[in-house]
């Protein structure tokens, strides 16, 4: 079972750990995940996102790697706008707007290529930029924010489960493990225009932001992810190595992918 992991450090004094894994049971990965940081003269900003294709496994392996491709894109070029000492758009905006573009791309390709027909993709981007971090989602794959201690979801799935339990129909611990658990309500590309969830947060030292597929959450309850990733002086490289073996060790159902950041200062 291929698994990658990686550590890398930004001179934003953001370090990330980031990995992912085809699983026990599936032939491809369709997850897809990327960090980067881009210079800046305001300091430099750091990009991370998940996204989690569907359609089979070539349309959803395309899905995810082109959503994250076009937004890390447009984000580089607003970046550089501003770097330029051009006014820009509030980031949120430009955030979404790119997202949305992501959409377009998505849906076209899959209208025009039969054998992408009726692929999709979920997506959770974050950007570290001025001590604030932005983020955009749209599906099921979750961003959680660790802090003082605490584990708390920002992110809200856009599936049939999440929907029942904000109707009082279904209990938490009934969602998790509904037979249509995976059933989307919103995602990338499956339709022409779609409806995507952006935010900003301010950061604090000390913070970390865990961005996971459902092939890592779905297996890795939020006790143990808090467990690990508030452990002091916690590797971040050790820390996705462990929830990806513990994903696997339970069955490894799905393609397995988190990516942590950690604001060191």
């Amino acid at each position: 079972m291929p698994t990658h992991t990686m550590v890398s450090q930004s001179k934003a004094n953001i370090i990330f750990g980031h990995g992912s894994s085809v699983g026990r049971v599936r032939e491809h990965n369709e997850d897809y995940h990327r960090v980067k940081t881009l210079p800046s003269p305001r300091g430099p900003v750091a990009f991370f996102a998940v996204a989690d294709g569907m359609g089979g496994a070539a349309a959803g392996e395309r899905a995810s790697k082109s959503a994250i491709e076009v937004v890390s894109k447009a984000v580089a070029q607003y970046v550089e706008f501003i770097n330029a000492g051009n006014a820009a758009i509030p980031f949120d905006k430009a955030l979404e707007k790119a997202i949305l573009a992501a959409n377009r791309q998505i849906n076209k390709e899959a209208l025009e290529n039969p054998q992408y027909s009726g692929m999709g993709t979920t997506l959770t981007v974050c950007v570290i930029m001025d001590r604030k971090l932005y983020y955009g989602h749209i599906g099921d794959s979750r961003g959680f924010l660790v802090r003082k201690g605490e584990l708390k979801q920002f992110t809200r799935d856009h599936s049939w489960v999440q929907f029942q339990v904000e109707q009082g129909i279904l209990t938490r611990e009934e969602a998790e493990n509904h037979p249509n658990r995976n059933q989307l309500m919103r995602a990338l590309g499956t339709r022409a225009q779609v409806s995507v969830d952006v935010g900003v947060m301010n950061i604090m030292a000390g913070d970390l932001y865990f961005l996971s597929s459902d092939g890592l959450h779905g297996f890795v309850n939020e006790h143990e992810l808090l467990n690990e990733l508030s452990r002091s002086g916690v590797n971040l490289h050790d820390a996705i190595e462990y929830f990806i073996g513990l994903a696997n060790a339970r069955g490894g159902l799905d393609n397995i992918t988190g990516v942590v950041a950690q604001v060191v200062s």
